[in-house]
């Protein structure tokens, strides 16, 4: 081999990278969904932000800190999320599967769809923004295509005073 063809082997490629960025987004909906669809205290999406703290970016384990004293609050009413914000379901599917990453500027977007036991889902129930952080790969937001927005303006809207 050249070293030319050394040095292009050595470095990894654009699909190696959001390959890398599928998988990391694939292992958190594989540990999170039993999560999400079993019967227990609390919401899924609070266990998840305090026992994988470092996957999500500061803003959305505040937003959901927030969201979360919020709703404790007001324990007769909904104040808050109504539905699980990283399935973007209230009735959840089986499992939620990887779909496509691609990269958008400084940060990738990696559809994720839901399926068995649920209606056949043509399009992503929600898009994953990820960045690289000083820990490797992390979770920046969450985006919900119909309507269209996202976690942490949702929470926003949601909590402003």
């Amino acid at each position: 081999m050249t070293l030319g063809g050394l040095q292009a082997a050595a470095q990894p490629s654009r699909d190696a990278t959001a390959d890398s960025v599928g998988r990391v987004v694939q292992a958190f909906y594989t540990w999170y969904t039993p999560l999400a669809t079993a019967s227990g205290a609390g919401p899924a999406w609070m266990r998840a932000i305090h026992e994988r703290r470092t996957l999500f970016a500061p803003a959305i384990v505040a937003a959901l800190r927030r969201d979360s004293v919020a709703s404790a609050r007001s324990p007769d009413e909904v104040v808050g999320l109504d539905g699980d914000p990283f399935l973007n379901a209230q009735d959840p599917c089986e499992h939620y599967v990887v779909r496509r990453a691609r990269r958008a500027g400084d940060r990738f977007l990696v559809d994720v769809v839901g399926e068995g036991g649920c209606a056949r889902h043509t399009r992503a129930d929600v898009v994953v923004e990820v960045m690289r952080g000083a820990s490797g790969w992390r979770l920046e937001n969450f985006r919900y295509p119909d309507p269209p927005t996202d976690l942490l303006a949702m929470l926003r809207r949601l909590h402003q005073r």
